[in-house]
């Protein structure tokens, strides 16, 4: 179902929800316990590093409405290494099953997850959502027709069809559930511009994150104890590195802080395109 938003208020919403997610995230360094059962529950940080020069990213072909699409330099976003060698866009998330979940991640949950349709291309590139607490919410803000499609393993598919914004200050949108966890992200599509995709890790439970920019990543609040966690790139798949075979390690939660270090990837891994999908 899509509708027209006016742009000020969507913006104010995108800036809200930005602000309440950032107002939860701390550095790895400063890991506090927020509750008082900070015996139960622990975070999880690390660093992912590119560890070489990275490539230039390929300029996209685009064919498809190049009046509105010609304009922007388009590129490649499987392989984003940020200052320092931050490789960002590597999901980390617990694999286990019937996890206990703090109660205040749920009261803390944002009821949509965005994708907007912006520029061309889908931001943000990789997308994780809580599927029996929030809906996943999508936009498009162009002067030209949108499409968003994904066939989600044992879930029903979608393919979305965005009607071009009514003006400059307006968007049109959709919303779409989730019924089913996933294994591995769901790779999202555009039926009209081959060269738009994204991915999106639907979970029954919200122990995950996607590294930044910097190639830092943090899972707040999981529970105390041993849990086992999946690692997974879009270049590769399960990121299979010593000492985890097929991306996935087990590790015994302590309260407080618990810091990965810095996990150096070399670049051999990425230009062969080694790993397993799922």
């Amino acid at each position: 179902m899509s509708y027209p938003l006016n742009r000020r208020q969507f913006a104010a919403r995108a800036v809200a929800a930005t602000g309440a997610m950032a107002a939860g995230v701390h550095a790895p360094g400063i890991l506090k316990a927020a509750d008082d059962d900070s015996d139960k529950w622990a975070d999880l940080v690390g660093r992912f590093v590119y560890d070489g020069e990275p490539p230039e990213r390929k300029k996209l072909k685009v064919d498809k409405d190049v009046q509105v699409c010609g304009k922007y330099d388009i590129r490649d976003e499987s392989l984003m290494v940020g200052e320092g060698g931050g490789l960002a866009n590597v999901y980390v998330y617990v694999r286990s099953r019937r996890v206990d979940v703090c109660p205040q991640l749920k009261e803390s949950a944002e009821p949509r997850v965005l994708l907007e349709n912006r520029d061309c291309i889908f931001i943000p590139h990789c997308l994780k959502i809580w599927c029996s607490e929030q809906e996943f919410y999508t936009t498009n803000s162009q002067p030209i027709a949108d499409n968003v499609a994904f066939s989600p393993l044992g879930d029903a598919p979608a393919n979305i069809v965005l009607p071009p914004a009514p003006s400059p200050d307006e968007v049109t949108s959709a919303t779409w559930r989730f019924h089913r966890r996933q294994t591995v992200p769901v790779p999202i599509l555009c039926n009209y511009h081959p060269w738009e995709n994204a991915y999106i890790l639907p979970l029954d439970h919200p122990y995950v994150d996607i590294s930044k920019n910097d190639g830092t990543f943090r899972i707040p609040k999981l529970p105390v104890g041993e849990l086992d966690f999946q690692v997974w790139h879009e270049r590769v798949g399960y990121l299979d590195v010593p000492p985890w075979p097929k991306g996935r390690f087990t590790m015994k939660i302590g309260p407080g802080g618990n810091d990965l270090g810095t996990i150096r990837l070399s670049p051999k891994l990425f230009a062969s395109g080694s790993g397993s999908a799922g």
